[in-house]
């Protein structure tokens, strides 16, 4: 996942496509309803999640297919069989 970045004391993420994959994965194992959207911080120049904005498109779309719920269920399992 991402890494506490010193000039922001938030979690950071070297790009667009791992804030992204960190905000659904959050979605996925938290439930955190909280995460929105990714940004690229005008100080740190990473990116961070945030719950301002508007919904991502990919988590958008994840949540429209079910996609989330899903996996969601299969961890439960997965976890539940271990």
């Amino acid at each position: 996942m991402g890494f506490p970045n010193m000039g922001c004391n938030k979690r950071s993420y070297l790009s667009e496509e791992l804030a992204v994959t960190a905000l659904l994965e959050a979605r996925i194992k938290f439930d955190a309803n909280t995460s929105t959207t990714v940004y690229c911080c005008s100080d740190c120049e990473q990116w961070h999640l945030t719950s301002k904005g508007i919904v991502h498109p990919k988590l958008a779309s994840a949540l429209q297919a079910g996609k989330i719920k899903k996996q969601k269920e299969a961890d439960y399992w997965e976890r539940k069989l271990r």
